[in-house]
């Protein structure tokens, strides 16, 4: 199973366990994965886990060759210029608390692309003076929390397409098809269900269990990244 999905990595710098874990952040963000429509942005709330007020830093990254063996993320600079922008960047967390994050298209996508958005929990600029330094064989651990949510950028023009050729399924479109599952139909009544579950993201191809012959058809299961990922169907032929 081949997908991209949302992340959340734990970090650790850890010292001579003499003393307990300090926390730097304890957060939890929902939703893990939104849709940016054409001048439609959209939302997420980081909620506080813990007691302390925290320091929360948001980064953007945009997904490369999304769905593949090749992904990767590049990082966004600050005041460069990409399809989304993320306010505020850097935010104060009270414990208990909640904070909404806006994620605002900036330019217009020819098709749909991936942007993972990042929130970390970071030292606030008091913290730095005010911390007490440790003596003696004493030493903290420092753990930080980074959640990562997916974030799809849609084109003002959104096309779901797709067409067989050899044992490929090819995304035509310009936009992100979420492949659950896949029928082989010899006839009209025997047909054979493939469960896939693959995001093929426009440009991109899927390579199916099977080979499809002439006058057979193939059903395609998919959603698709807005309106609800709810269930859509397409019926092809070789």
């Amino acid at each position: 199973m081949k997908r991209i999905a949302c992340r959340c990595a734990v970090l650790a710098s850890l010292a001579p366990l003499m003393a307990p874990p300090t926390a730097l952040a304890n957060l939890t963000v929902h939703p893990m994965r939104v849709a940016v429509e054409h001048q439609r942005g959209a939302q997420v709330r980081v909620y506080s886990q813990s007691a302390q007020t925290q320091y929360v830093q948001a980064s953007v990254k945009r997904i490369v060759d999304p769905a593949t063996d090749h992904e990767t993320e590049v990082d966004i600079e600050p005041g460069q210029l990409d399809a989304i922008a993320v306010t505020p960047g850097k935010f104060a967390l009270a414990g208990g608390g909640n904070r909404l994050v806006r994620v605002i298209p900036l330019n217009t996508v020819t098709e749909e692309t991936a942007y993972r958005v990042y929130f970390e929990g970071v030292r606030g600029d008091a913290d730095e003076t005010s911390m007490p330094s440790e003596k003696g064989p004493a030493a903290q651990v420092g753990l930080s929390l980074i959640w990562g949510a997916l974030v799809h950028v849609l084109p003002a023009d959104p096309l779901a397409d797709m067409r067989l050729e050899g044992t490929s399924l090819h995304n035509t479109g310009n936009l992100r098809l979420g492949v659950t599952q896949v029928e082989h139909c010899v006839t009209k009544t025997r047909c054979q269900s493939h469960d896939i579950t693959h995001s093929v993201y426009p440009g991109g191809k899927l390579t199916l269990p099977f080979t499809a012959a002439s006058g057979e058809r193939v059903r395609v299961h998919y959603r698709l990244s807005h309106a609800g990922y709810r269930s859509h169907e397409r019926e092809l032929q070789p």
